[in-house]
């Protein structure tokens, strides 16, 4: 609590947020239980305020799981499943640490946990397999737990199809990409996404209330989160990072096709392709107090109407800091209106030099959009702002100024890093142990 009452007071300082937190049109958090560390005891696993009872589980060597086998264990685990699932008194697999190679799709049933010792301690990998490791398809998951895993394939790591009520917390997806379709209040807190391929760590389509929180995001291909066809969805203390700028068309987050009533707030994302995209007719999205750090082009860019963006800080965009356009069909498969969106209070600043036309801290070149009371830098030569004529555009309150507080939006950074780092799982040295595991790269 006291880490999070320093972080308000650091960006109130920044004069970035209004006194206010919420307000009455923000979208709604989806109510789905925030889960925060965990910890086993000798006769129970503890997930959050979820209480597990070792009683009420088998483990997954008794049905002939076999760890360092090169053999296929894909029957072995199947069978274990199925006994959770169809017996009244168990509902959780439990899978002893070592590594477990699967030829064919792992199938999660309704209402089953599946909990392992840590993540790089129980390793799932695929074994020559070409489709998703970890499948799942039209179940309620009846609010089951998968943790404590990692699980690794370099093309496709996990597929739900039109399942519910799931909470994956303390997993490491290694390679492949995360897709749900059809989904709808599912959780995923304090995971590890690494090396994942695709245009999305998270790609994923037409769901509800999905809750993406504290995890961390590393060494991806293209992108790190794709909401396509989200609704009321939550994004929020992610660490979203990659080891050099990408040079890609995606983004750090991406709400494209219609994604409505999303709220993105608290994320670090660090040299992605962009830092947020709003496209293809989504509206209605509220984006604010994220920290968008180096990008290859913008550093936000929406293409769509009736967006908020607030109290978001972009440093170092490699083309324009903010940008507001219409997608044309000329240019784009998926036209759309950028009409009466809201940019406000957000803070723009650069570290190195940056002048030329493309350089702007903030475009916007549609029509009927509020840009009021924002910052941005004029140290190291971006332009401050280019707001088309007419057209009913709203701009006061608006600041150019030369002087900036780096190091509270360095504190505000930290601050970020450190509450994800809190819920991924610890070793005792103090270092996460997906990333200090044998199971890492």
């Amino acid at each position: 609590m006291r880490d999070r009452i320093l972080f308000f007071g650091m960006v109130l300082t920044l004069g970035l947020l209004p006194v206010e937190d919420a307000r009455s049109d923000d979208p709604p958090v989806p109510e789905i239980e925030t889960l925060g560390p965990s910890e086993r005891t000798s006769s129970t696993w503890i997930v959050g305020d979820h209480v597990l009872e070792k009683s009420r589980s088998i483990n997954a060597t008794d049905f002939g799981l076999s760890a360092g086998s090169d053999s296929d264990q894909s029957v072995a685990l199947a069978k274990a499943i199925s006994h959770a699932a169809n017996s009244p008194g168990i509902d959780t697999v439990y899978i002893p640490s070592g590594t477990y190679r699967f030829s064919r799709p792992i199938q999660l049933r309704s209402g089953v946990n599946l909990i392992g010792d840590g993540v790089g301690k129980t390793i799932l990998e695929s074994r020559r397999l070409r489709s998703y490791l970890l499948n799942a398809r039209r179940i309620n998951g009846s609010k089951a737990f998968v943790t404590g895993l990692t699980l690794r394939n370099r093309y496709r790591t996990v597929a739900m199809y039109e399942v519910s009520n799931l909470h994956f917390h303390h997993v490491e997806f290694a390679g492949g990409i995360v897709r749900l379709e059809g989904c709808s209040d599912i959780s995923l807190e304090g995971n590890l996404f690494r090396d994942n391929l695709g245009k999305s760590g998270y790609a994923s389509d037409n769901c509800d209330r999905i809750r993406i929180v504290h995890n961390r995001f590393d060494s991806i291909e293209n992108g790190s989160i794709n909401l396509s066809r989200h609704r009321d969805c939550y994004v929020a203390w992610n660490e979203i990072t990659a080891e050099s700028l990408l040079d890609s068309g995606y983004a750090g987050i991406r709400l494209p096709n219609d994604a409505m009533n999303n709220l993105v707030e608290h994320n670090f994302i660090e040299n992605h392709g962009r830092g947020i995209f709003v496209l293809s007719s989504s509206e209605n999205n509220v984006i604010r107090k994220n920290v968008v750090l180096g990008s290859t082009k913008q550093g936000v860019l929406i293409q769509s109407s009736d967006n908020r963006l607030e109290s978001n800080v972009i440093v170092d965009a490699g083309e324009q800091s903010i940008y507001v356009v219409d997608a044309v069909a000329s240019s784009s498969p998926t036209p759309s209106i950028a009409d009466h969106n809201q940019l406000l209070r957000n803070l723009v600043y650069d570290t190195r030099s940056q002048r030329g036309d493309r350089f702007i801290a903030l475009k916007v070149s549609t029509e009927g959009n509020t840009v009021v009371g924002n910052v941005v830098s004029s140290e190291h030569g971006r332009e401050f702002k280019a707001i088309q004529s007419g057209g009913g555009n709203v701009e006061r309150d608006n600041e150019y100024r030369r002087d900036v507080d780096q190091d509270q939006v360095r504190s505000l950074v930290k601050s970020i890093k450190e509450r994800v780092a809190e819920h991924l799982e610890l070793d005792e040295s103090g270092q996460s142990s997906v990333l200090d595991s044998s199971g890492g790269r």
